[in-house]
């Protein structure tokens, strides 16, 4: 009994002496390894799709391959004697990332098994072998190659990052009071190397033989806005002037510094632009200063007097570069700087000069004040057509009669007139019914289109005449009204 005893034990011994390190080892090449996914060949590659998945190349961080990226020298070493190892080498524009096959010395058993199940440390051509399994069982060419060369992660990865840049687009630069007003900036494509291409290649040219040298050719993007696409967006649609060199100064200066706070917009597609939004509160604080205005149908003192005639010069000027206006409004009274339906009145509390930009492209706004004029000049993409303005007066009334006041500080009158002399200082209009109307030509000057796009109606206003006093030490007191300065 005792003898059949030790001979059990005996056999049972030998059998794990024999087997125990091929366990050890993972000898099976169906067994799903740890960390080293789904091998391929026998009972278990049927089911290969967790092959992605299952990769975990975490266990290598500690390892670096050997290689010198940009550097001069190169390290290679074979794991085990007579043993082919892997050599590569990128090349782009000059600049060279190696990468050498090292043997990797493993530091615990879960790692040793993860690198005999994926041939880690074997000889170049079973590890090519193993990587056209996982191709065949449906791997891409960057998991199939990273399967059995995990480190060569680092220097691919270092290639494509060298490699790859975003193309960039021209840009325009708009400075309306220099020149030239526009700068525009070249444009520059880019590039993009597609990492499963690359991959794809260091697999083909190592089954060619051990030292791979691959030329890496990147896919070429270009440039969404080219230097000659800007260069037609900086055309001159359109520019538009009013006179003001009759008014008093404290007007020009206001229509001058609504201007400048409109110079140098620039429009984007589809944006609408606020003429308040843009030039701010008419107050002393924002720079603008007493002036007429007109209020209730009637000529009066307020802050920002003349910001109306900056605002309907820009008007016209949108007008005629085809920009969609949005809001507009005409003034009570009809202004003599411009038709009839083709005034913009604004004012801080309701109303507003609004327009918006096509849905294409965008248009640049330049705007200042001469000594007497008002310009605003619309650049953008030319348009197939030219377009100008027709104001129509449909109904007109008689003006009221003339109203008389006497010019106590002989604002008007000359200081030699006679007492009783009467000067007209301006003439009065009846009320008035008036229509605005677009006409589109084409090239050649042929009318193309007509579209109305204003009806207005306008207060009467009566003509206004200075009388000289009677006497020049007349008591204002007596002869209080005074005459309102034309708008």
């Amino acid at each position: 009994m005792y003898g059949k005893k030790l001979y059990i034990c005996i056999l049972f011994a030998a059998v794990i002496f024999i087997f125990a390190p091929l366990a050890v080892r993972g000898t099976k090449p169906d067994a799903k390894a740890s960390g080293g996914g789904f091998l391929p060949g026998g009972s278990g590659a049927a089911a290969f799709s967790p092959f992605a998945d299952t990769f975990d190349n975490s266990d290598f961080a500690a390892f670096a391959p050997v290689s010198d990226v940009g550097g001069s020298g190169r390290a290679f070493a074979d794991a085990e004697a007579g043993g082919t190892r892997a050599r590569v080498e990128i090349v782009y524009n000059g600049r060279v990332f190696y990468y050498a096959d090292e043997f990797i010395t493993a530091t615990d058993h879960t790692v040793e098994e993860t690198i005999f199940n994926r041939k880690i440390n074997s000889p170049l051509p079973d590890k090519l072998r193993l990587v056209e399994k996982c191709l065949t069982a449906g791997a891409s060419y960057k998991d199939a190659v990273l399967y059995c060369f995990p480190l060569i992660a680092g220097t691919v990865s270092a290639a494509v990052a060298y490699i790859d840049r975003a193309p960039v687009d021209s840009v325009i630069k708009f400075n309306p009071d220099k020149t030239p007003m526009f700068e525009i900036t070249r444009e520059s494509v880019g590039y993009e190397m597609a990492e499963n291409r690359l991959y794809q290649e260091i697999y083909l040219a190592l089954k060619r033989g051990p030292d791979a040298r691959i030329a890496a050719i990147p896919k070429v993007l270009q440039p969404s806005v080219t230097a000659y696409d800007n260069m037609k967006l900086t055309k001159l649609r359109a520019r538009f002037t009013t006179d003001y060199a009759s008014s008093v100064e404290n007007r020009k200066h206001n229509i001058r510094l609504a201007l400048k706070k409109i110079n140098g917009t620039v429009l984007m597609p589809g944006k609408e632009f606020s003429f308040n939004g843009a030039v701010g509160p008419r107050t002393v604080k924002n720079g603008f200063k007493e002036a007429k205005i007109i209020m209730s149908g009637e000529y009066v003192e307020g802050v920002g007097g003349g910001v109306c005639q900056a605002s309907t010069t820009l008007y016209n000027c949108a007008v005629l570069s085809g920009l969609e206006v949005t809001a507009v409004n005409n003034h009570s009274l009809a202004c003599g700087y411009v038709g009839p339906s083709f005034d913009a009145m604004v004012n801080a509390s309701w109303s507003d000069l609004k327009f918006k930009c096509g849905a294409d492209t965008p248009v640049f706004i330049r705007a200042y004040g001469t000594v007497a004029t008002a310009v605003v000049e619309i650049y953008g993409a030319p348009l197939p057509y030219t377009i100008t303005t027709q104001s129509v007066i449909v109904s007109k009334a008689d003006p009221p009669a003339d109203r008389e006041i006497i010019d106590v500080e002989r604002k008007y009158v000359a200081p030699a007139s006679r007492p009783g002399d009467k000067l007209r200082v301006s003439y009065g209009h009846g009320a008035m019914k008036s229509e605005g109307y677009l006409l589109y030509h084409d090239k050649s000057g042929k009318l193309i289109d007509k579209k109305l796009i204003r009806r207005d109606s306008y207060s009467p206003i009566a003509g206004i005449i200075a009388v000289t006093p009677l006497d020049a030490l007349s008591s204002a007191a007596d002869q209080t009204e005074q005459p309102a300065a034309p708008f």
